[in-house]
């Protein structure tokens, strides 16, 4: 069965693959739309306290009733309810909510997928909303399928972690989640064909979406410079080097630190002015962006075991 999933999922991908890119960016334009309708029927209700998927308070907890707030800890959920919520709602509908009020905090800065802070697993990603940070896990061997004592890990299947006022509430290690028959699908679609099927969060765009390799050069061109440098969400070190037989004016150089001041700009934007000079700007997550929580454990004591 999770074979036929996955085949599900490349036949999924070719059939996108043959469509006219006009008819391919109808099917997009509708699917944002829908989403873009979700989300602001999540923003009302969570403005006021409410959940839009249950239509009760997000302080409310019902055992029999598993829904994907309780990742907000109301009182009486403890991590044996977790799997509940996990059966009942995909791993996307579980990370698009957590998205949402991520980014309801402050825009990107608290969802960091971006690989190169990983580890190099298929997925890794964490959220931070306050005093809560989930992340999600798994590697090639975690969406494959391994043989252990649990018949959850025998399937495709990711892991979860949730701190609460950086206090483990449920660990990597507590379970193997498995993926619902719709993310396999998703997920082989996007594994068989990235080049046309990717991943996207509509009002839940992270790291990963700001610093996409589309979007650098506008960064560079019109980056603001941070009141906080401490909770900056990017971080840009520039080099000048000036051409063979030039040199760089320390006045000239002055001058342009001044504009970028008064524009509320950063020097990156305006350095180019400068004659005869090779400028090379590197882009990296700011000091206020969340950090990975690796399932590596590197640096951070024994790994999690898979």
């Amino acid at each position: 069965m999770t074979t036929d999933h996955k085949s599900e999922g490349r036949d999924f991908a070719e059939f996108i693959r043959n469509l006219t890119p006009e008819t391919r960016e109808e099917v997009n334009r509708k699917a944002l739309e829908q989403a873009e309708q979700e989300f602001q029927e999540f923003k009302a209700a969570f403005e006021v306290g409410g959940c839009y998927m249950c239509g009760h308070e997000l302080t409310s907890f019902d055992a029999a009733n598993p829904c994907i707030h309780w990742l907000l800890r109301p009182a009486g959920f403890t991590k044996r309810h977790f799997p509940g919520v996990a059966k009942a709602f995909s791993f996307f509908q579980i990370q698009s909510y957590l998205r949402w009020v991520a980014n309801h905090g402050a825009f990107a800065q608290n969802i960091n997928d971006l690989a190169i802070e990983g580890t190099g697993k298929f997925i890794e990603l964490t959220i931070r909303y306050g005093v809560y940070e989930w992340a999600f896990s798994c590697g090639e061997s975690d969406y494959a399928g391994h043989q252990t004592e649990s018949p959850d890990s025998q399937v495709p299947h990711y892991h979860f972690q949730m701190r609460v006022n950086r206090a483990a509430f449920i660990r990597y290690n507590d379970f193997h989640v498995p993926f619902s028959r719709q993310d396999i699908h998703q997920l082989e679609a996007m594994r068989h064909a990235p080049d046309i099927i990717r991943g996207r969060f509509p009002s839940g765009e992270g790291m990963g979406d700001l610093l996409h390799e589309d979007r650098l050069e506008q960064i560079v061109a019109q980056g603001k410079a941070a009141p906080d440098a401490d909770q900056a969400l990017i971080k840009l070190d520039t080099f000048i080097v000036a051409e063979p037989g030039t040199a760089i004016s320390g006045d000239d150089l002055a001058a342009l630190i001044e504009e970028a001041k008064a524009k509320g700009g950063t020097l990156a934007s305006v350095v180019k002015k400068l004659p005869n000079v090779k400028v090379q700007t590197m882009i990296s997550p700011g000091p206020g962006v969340v950090e990975q929580a690796p399932r590596s454990g590197r640096g951070r004591g024994k790994p999690d075991a898979e």
